[in-house]
């Protein structure tokens, strides 16, 4: 009933007719009009045929028989993408868009997803790729989310190619940070849709303050002194969110990173060690994450997802980069270092 409704909704008002006047057309009241828009009665099925040809589109697309089954296959595509995106799978998942977009080539959803599928697994290989879909969502929606993908990773993948002009190029179509629509839905919105913009704003600040903080790090850009500053700064303000690691495996993962920069630039053991122990805190805490609802300041009511089923890969990943990485050569040799490195082997075992 609610596709109906919705479909006849935005039927009438696209041609700019009245209820009275598709009334008129079908013999009706347009309080029976009316109810059919709230969804507080159906039409009597005679007179679908008779809707339908007022608005010059077939029962099926009236009903959103079409819609119903698109809905219902893209679900299904996505529900698969998701479970190797989670388990790092991305060429598999590229494989699950790539069949979504041959059966789903005019949906705009899938076209959007095959594009970040490219993006996620090889955005050097796949520039092609990602510069057709990318200019041809851009031009076709305009809705802000779907444009605004496209803005980034264009952007992103053009600087990758080392396309520096085209990269910036598209940047420059992004919005401003004090004018993002969450922060102006937050000035208009009150009760829960208030509570609901503060933690979608809330979760995605601090998810873009990792990025930068580790482009930051990693780029050569700061000394050794000023990357750990900044890693440990970024760490402590997860921390102040996040109390008792109450996060998802996503964000706990990210905090898992700061942490291990922190102690991979510090030059003070003590520091070091703090830094690592939380690191080997959080790896070992990420795979008991289940599905629920936060209920922290500024994330009321956001929800999580269970962690995914490689979710040991937090681990197996530190253990890697201590047994590897220079940035530990400071610390290798030390006890505490060792005790850490045989617990993750245990937990693996």
């Amino acid at each position: 009933m609610n596709n109906f409704q919705e479909k006849l909704k935005s039927l009438r008002k696209e041609k700019g007719i009245s209820q009275e006047k598709l009334a008129d057309f079908l013999g009706v009241t347009f309080q029976a009009v009316s109810k059919w828009e709230t969804g507080s009665t159906m039409p009597d099925i005679t007179l679908l045929p008779d809707i339908a040809r007022f608005f010059g589109i077939t029962v099926d697309e009236l009903l959103c028989v079409e819609a119903i089954d698109k809905d219902r296959l893209y679900a299904e595509f996505e529900n698969k993408a998701e479970k190797h995106f989670r388990d790092g799978r991305y060429p598999e998942m590229l494989e699950v868009w790539q069949e979504a977009y041959h059966q789903l080539p005019n949906d705009i959803k899938v076209k959007e997803m095959l594009m970040s599928a490219y993006y996620d697994t090889d955005k050097i290989r796949y520039c092609k790729e990602i510069e057709e879909l990318g200019n041809e969502i851009f031009s076709e929606s305009t809705d802000s989310y779907y444009r605004g993908q496209v803005i980034r990773e264009m952007s992103v993948t053009y600087a990758a190619c080392r396309n520096m002009p085209l990269a910036e190029k598209w940047a420059a179509k992004a919005g401003i940070v004090h004018q993002v629509r969450e922060k102006i839905l937050s000035e208009i919105h009150s009760g829960n849709e208030l509570l609901q913009d503060i933690s979608f704003y809330t979760f995605w600040s601090f998810d873009n303050l990792f990025y930068m903080t580790v482009k930051a790090v990693c780029d050569g850009v700061l000394s050794r002194k000023e990357s750990f500053e900044m890693a440990e700064t970024a760490a402590k303000l997860f921390e102040v969110l996040y109390k008792n690691d109450e996060a998802g495996f996503e964000t706990i993962r990210q905090m898992f990173r700061l942490h291990s920069l922190a102690a991979e630039y510090s030059d003070n053991e003590e520091c070091a060690g703090y830094h690592l122990t939380r690191a080997f805190e959080l790896a070992v805490r990420s795979p008991e994450i289940s599905e629920h609802t936060l209920g922290l300041p500024l994330l009321y009511s956001w929800k999580i997802q269970n962690a995914p089923d490689n979710n040991f890969s937090m681990i197996e990943t530190m253990l890697n980069e201590m047994q590897n990485s220079k940035g530990y050569s400071l610390w290798r040799n030390t006890v505490w270092f060792c005790k850490i490195m045989e617990e993750l082997e245990k937990v693996i075992g």
